[in-house]
């Protein structure tokens, strides 16, 4: 797990540091917690390497270890989030992200090429945990990094802060995306379906406002190649998320550039 490469949110977190209190909202004990769950996946993961395996939510006890790291409750909390929260919340970001690529990256055999179609199918139930609890970290983080900007003063926002907060749309982008094609899969389960779809539509208004017009728009195109074979209440959320991925007021991130 470990070889995962998370920088991106980290190196964002570095630069945009707030110095402050962490508010109440997020647990007392929410990033000791996340620092002892990814520490505790990480020796399952050391014991599950070498038989060419991932930790599976199907087997009992490796479950309940997962289950543990994907806490968003105990890690996370609830919002409002503010800028004197990024440090916690960058950080326990950077280790969602890291858990759900170490999935979609998986390969049997050191310095194998990744075949991402087929860990999606076969780790689809993990990865679509791992995506769920992602989003909560993601849209606690842009929910702060939007705080962070009301209250910077104009003349603190320094080419290094707005080049870690590129970062972020980046990785932002690549998460939608990434999940908008797993979507698509037509492997996917209907109750990883389910999982995903909520994950979007709960974390499409922050998403939506983070990024530029023109990759809301690209995001909007990439709903639509989802949309045709959804059906019921999952048309109905699925048009939700392309109803905020349409939005055209721009402030924040969005206006970054």
């Amino acid at each position: 797990m470990k070889r995962v490469n998370h920088a991106i949110w980290l190196a964002a977190g570095c630069v945009l540091t707030f110095a402050g209190t962490v508010r109440a909202e997020i647990p007392q004990d929410g990033l000791s917690k996340s620092r002892a769950a990814f520490q505790a996946l990480d020796a399952l993961v050391q014991q599950t390497l070498p038989k060419g395996e991932l930790p599976r939510l199907s087997d009992p006890q490796e479950a309940e270890v997962l289950r543990q790291f994907f806490d968003s409750q105990g890690t996370l909390g609830a919002p409002p989030y503010t800028a004197a929260d990024l440090p916690v919340l960058f950080e326990i970001a950077g280790r969602a992200g890291a858990v759900q690529k170490a999935y979609v990256l998986f390969a049997p055999q050191p310095g194998q090429v990744p075949d991402m179609a087929a860990n999606t199918a076969f780790f689809q139930d993990e990865i679509a945990v791992a995506t769920s609890y992602n989003v909560d970290a993601v849209v606690a983080g842009l929910l702060a990094i939007s705080d962070f900007l009301k209250t910077l003063p104009a003349d603190q926002l320094t080419e290094t802060r707005i080049a870690g907060l590129r970062q972020v749309r980046l990785g932002l982008n690549e998460m939608v995306t990434g999940t908008i094609l797993m979507l698509r899969s037509p492997d996917i389960s209907p109750d990883n379906r389910a999982i995903l779809l909520g994950s979007l539509v709960k974390g499409a208004d922050a998403f939506a406002g983070a990024m530029t017009p023109v990759d809301r728009a690209a995001m909007v195109a990439q709903v639509d190649t989802v949309l045709p074979g959804l059906t019921g209440p999952e048309a109905e959320i699925g048009q939700d998320i392309r109803a905020s991925f349409g939005m055209t007021s721009c402030s924040g991130l969005c206006a970054l550039d």
